[in-house]
C-alpha cells in the first residue's frame, strides 16, 4: 500500500518535488511543494521554487503569495541578493497580471536594496528591469543606458541569464533607431547563449519572444519565421504553460504575413484564450493581432470587436483600427484616431513598429485629405528605409510615395514608385501587401492613361486576394473590373429624384426626403456615375453662376480653346491612321499610334472637367476638396439619421477627397436610378 505524502518525511517530500521539477513535471512538483507548504516546511528558496512551478503549470494566481513570503524570509535572514531577486520576481509577476502600480513599487523596493548592497549579480538584474521600465515609458536613451549597464554587470559576474536579456534590450533600441546591423548582432549574441543551454526556462522563453518581436519589427520576417518554429519546438519540449500564448501570437503574425489568414485567425484566437490565463497583460497583443487578421480577411465587424476589446484593455491597436474604420467609410474618424495615438508618448516596443504605423498614417491621411500629414509620414518612411536597408522597408516607402503622388495627381511618378514596390513585394512572400500595392498601381495606371495595364494589375490583385481569403477586397477589385461576385445577392432597386426643393430617396422599400443642398447634389452626381472618379474641383465648379469670375487663386485654364481644338483634331487624325494600320496588319505602327492616342487622351482629360468645361489649374483644388467632402459627408450623416441602413450603405460606397467616387458595394448590389428634375 502506497504511503500518503503527508506521512513521509519533509526531506523526502522536498526531494521528490525537486526531482519532479528537474524532469519538467511542473504539475507534480507544484502539488508536492504545495503539500509541503501546507505543512509549513518550506524555506524562502523552496517558496521561490513553488512560485516557479505555479508559473510553468499554468497557475498564475498562485505565483505572488509564495514570492512575497520568500522575499520576507530572505530579508529577515539578511540575504540582500535573494531579497533583490525576489523583489524583481514580484515586479514581473504583478506586471504580467496587469498590476502596473504594484509592479512599479516592487521595482522601487529592489532599487533601494541594490543601493544598500555591495556589487553583485543582482545589480545587473535590477539594471535589466530598469531598462524595461524606461522602454515602457518611451525613453529610448534611458533604456539603452540601463541595458548597457546590465550587460556590463552580467559579463563581470558571468550571469548568462542577464547577459542574454540585456543583449535583447539593446536589440530593441537598435531597431527603434533603424540600426539593422546592430539589431541582428545583438539578437545573435542573445540567441547564441540560449542555444548553448546557458539560460533558465524563464530567461530562454523571454529571449525567444523578444528576439522574434525585434526581427519582425525590422522587416526580417524570414528570420522571424525560423525563430518562431524554433520557439514552438522549445516550448513543446519544456511543456511550460507560461509561453505558448505568446508563441502562438508570433505564429499568427508569421501566418498573416504569408497570407494564411484562416490559420492565422485560429492561432490568434487560441493565443487570446491562453494569455488570458497565463499572462493577462499580453492579451491585448493577441487581440490586436486578431483584429488585424480579421481586417485583412474583410471581416470588419469581427475586426472592430477585437480592436474594441484591445482598447478596453488599455492598448490602442493602431494602425489596424484606423484602417478598419477607413474601410467602413469614415476617413475623418480614422484620421483623428490615428493622429491622437501618434501624438501621445509611446512605449519603445511600439516605436519599433514605426514603419507600419507610418504606412497606415499615409493611407489614412490621404483618404482624409490631409496631404501635408501624408507627406511628413512618407518623408520619415523614406529616411527609415534608407537607414535600415531592408527590402520590407524599401517596398513600404516606395508604395507610400507612389500612393501620395497619385493623390497629388502625378500619375506618371506614382506608377514608377508603385511598380518598384510591387516588384519588391513579389519577392517577399507577402501576398496581401502585394495585392494591395497592385490595386493602388491599377488606379495610378488608369490616371496615366494605361487602362490595359490597369486591368491586368486589377486581375492579378483580385486573384491574389482570393488566394488568401481576403474576399471583401477581392470583390472590390472585381467590381472595378465590372465582375459581379459569385455569391452576390440579387440586385435591388433604389432611386434618387429631385422634386423642387427636396430630394426623394427610395432604398430598401423605404422613402426618405431631404431638402436640396450642395451635398445632396454632389451625392446625386456620384450615384449617377458609378465607378467613375469625379474631381472635387469639378463638382464644386458645377455650382458656379454664369459669368462668375474664376477662383483668383488659380492659374487659368489648363488648355485654352485653341489648344483643345488642336488636340481633338490630332486625335481624329490618329484614329484614321490607326484604322489604316490595322487594315494593313501593321502591328508595330498600330501600337505606336495607340500610345500617342492614349497620351493625348490623358492630357485632354486632365484639362476638361464635367460637361466639357475647361478645368482650371492650381489654387482651388484643396478648398474644393474640403468643401465637397464636408457637404457629402454631412448629407450622408443626415440620411443615416433618418434611415440607418441607407447611411451605412453610402458610408461604404462613397469615397471623398480630391477625387470622389461611388463604388457599388459588391455584397449589396443596388441599381440606382437618378432623376435630376427640378
Amino acid at each position: 500500500m502506497t504511503e500518503h505524502p503527508s506521512n513521509r518525511t519533509d526531506e523526502s517530500l522536498h526531494a521528490r518535488a525537486r526531482a519532479a521539477y528537474e524532469r519538467r513535471d511542473w504539475e507534480r512538483a507544484f502539488e508536492l511543494l504545495d503539500t509541503a507548504d501546507e505543512q509549513g516546511t518550506l524555506g524562502p528558496e523552496e517558496l521561490e521554487l513553488l512560485a516557479a512551478c505555479a508559473r510553468w503549470a499554468g497557475r498564475p494566481d498562485r505565483i505572488v503569495d509564495p514570492l512575497e513570503r520568500a522575499h520576507a524570509g530572505h530579508a529577515r535572514l539578511g540575504d540582500s541578493e535573494a531579497a533583490i531577486r525576489t523583489a524583481l520576481s514580484l515586479c514581473l509577476a504583478n506586471s504580467d497580471a496587469g498590476k502596473g502600480g504594484v509592479a512599479s513599487t516592487w521595482l522601487t523596493r529592489a532599487g533601494e536594496l541594490v543601493r544598500a548592497a555591495d556589487d553583485g549579480p543582482s545589480h545587473g538584474s535590477y539594471a535589466l528591469f530598469l531598462a524595461r521600465a524606461r522602454g515602457s515609458e518611451g525613453d529610448v536613451d534611458g533604456q539603452a543606458e540601463a541595458a548597457r549597464r546590465a550587460l556590463d554587470h552580467a559579463q563581470r559576474h558571468e550571469d548568462k541569464n542577464v547577459e542574454a536579456q540585456a543583449a535583447i534590450e539593446l536589440a530593441h533600441v537598435a531597431t527603434i533607431r533603424g540600426q539593422r546591423r546592430e539589431t541582428l548582432a545583438a539578437i545573435e549574441h542573445a540567441m547564441a547563449i540560449v542555444l548553448g543551454g546557458e539560460t533558465g526556462v524563464l530567461e530562454t522563453g523571454l529571449v525567444y519572444c523578444n528576439a522574434i518581436w525585434a526581427l519582425r519589427r525590422c522587416g526580417e520576417w524570414g528570420r522571424a519565421h525560423e525563430w518562431t518554429d524554433s520557439a514552438n519546438r522549445w516550448q513543446h519540449r519544456e511543456q511550460v504553460a507560461y509561453f505558448p500564448g505568446l508563441c502562438r501570437v508570433h505564429r499568427a503574425e508569421v501566418l498573416r504575413i504569408r497570407g494564411e489568414l484562416a490559420a492565422a485567425e485560429h492561432e490568434a484566437t487560441e493565443a487570446s484564450s491562453l494569455l488570458a490565463v497565463a499572462i493577462p497583460k499580453f492579451v491585448v497583443v493577441a487581440l490586436s493581432e486578431l483584429g488585424e487578421i480579421r481586417r485583412r480577411r474583410g471581416d470588419l465587424p469581427g475586426a472592430m470587436d477585437a480592436f474594441r476589446a484591445a482598447l478596453e484593455g488599455g492598448w490602442d491597436p493602431q494602425p489596424g483600427l484606423a484602417l478598419a474604420v477607413l474601410a467602413q467609410g469614415d476617413p475623418q474618424a480614422a484620421h483623428r484616431g490615428l493622429e491622437r495615438m501618434l501624438g501621445n508618448p509611446q512605449p519603445t516596443r511600439l516605436c519599433e513598429d514605426r514603419g507600419n504605423l507610418l504606412a497606415g498614417r499615409v493611407t489614412v491621411a490621404i483618404a482624409a485629405g490631409a496631404l501635408d500629414v501624408a507627406e511628413q509620414a512618407v518623408t520619415e518612411l523614406e529616411a527609415l528605409a534608407s537607414a535600415s536597408a531592408t527590402a520590407w522597408d524599401e517596398a513600404t516607402s516606395a508604395q507610400a510615395r507612389g500612393e501620395l503622388e497619385l493623390a497629388q495627381n502625378d500619375a506618371r511618378a506614382a506608377v514608377e514608385h508603385l511598380s518598384r514596390a510591387r516588384s519588391i513585394w513579389a519577392g517577399l512572400d507577402a501576398p496581401y501587401e502585394l495585392a494591395t500595392c497592385r490595386e493602388i498601381l491599377a488606379r495610378a495606371l488608369v490616371a496615366d492613361g494605361d487602362r490595359v495595364g490597369a486591368t491586368l494589375e486589377l486581375e492579378a490583385c483580385a486573384s491574389g486576394f482570393e488566394r488568401i481569403g481576403a474576399n471583401l477586397y477581392k470583390d472590390r477589385a472585381r467590381a472595378r473590373l465590372g465582375v459581379r461576385p459569385a455569391n452576390a445577392q440579387s440586385t435591388s432597386e433604389a432611386s434618387l429624384r429631385r422634386e423642387g426643393d427636396y430630394w426623394s430617396l427610395t432604398f430598401e422599400r423605404r422613402i426618405v426626403r431631404v431638402k436640396h443642398s450642395r451635398g445632396a447634389g454632389y451625392l446625386a452626381h456620384l450615384l449617377a456615375n458609378p465607378g467613375q472618379d469625379c474631381w472635387a474641383i469639378d463638382l464644386a465648379g458645377g455650382k458656379r453662376q454664369p459669368g462668375k469670375a474664376a477662383d483668383p487663386g488659380d492659374a487659368g485654364e489648363v488648355l485654352d480653346d485653341e489648344a483643345r481644338a488642336s488636340y481633338r483634331r490630332r486625335l481624329d487624325e490618329l484614329r484614321e491612321e490607326l484604322e489604316e494600320a490595322r487594315a494593313n496588319h501593321d502591328i508595330g505602327r498600330a501600337e505606336h499610334l495607340t500610345g500617342e492616342m492614349d497620351e493625348l487622351g490623358r492630357q485632354l482629360a486632365a484639362a476638361i472637367g464635367l460637361g466639357g468645361r475647361a478645368r482650371r489649374a492650381g489654387g482651388a483644388v484643396e478648398r474644393a476638396r474640403q468643401s465637397v467632402t464636408k457637404a457629402i459627408r454631412g448629407t450622408i450623416k443626415k440620411l443615416g439619421g433618418e434611415h440607418e441602413p441607407l447611411g451605412r450603405y453610402l458610408e461604404l460606397a462613397i469615397s471623398t477627397g480630391i477625387a470622389c467616387r461611388f463604388d457599388p458595394v459588391p455584397r449589396h448590389p443596388v441599381r440606382w436610378r437618378v432623376e435630376f428634375t427640378a
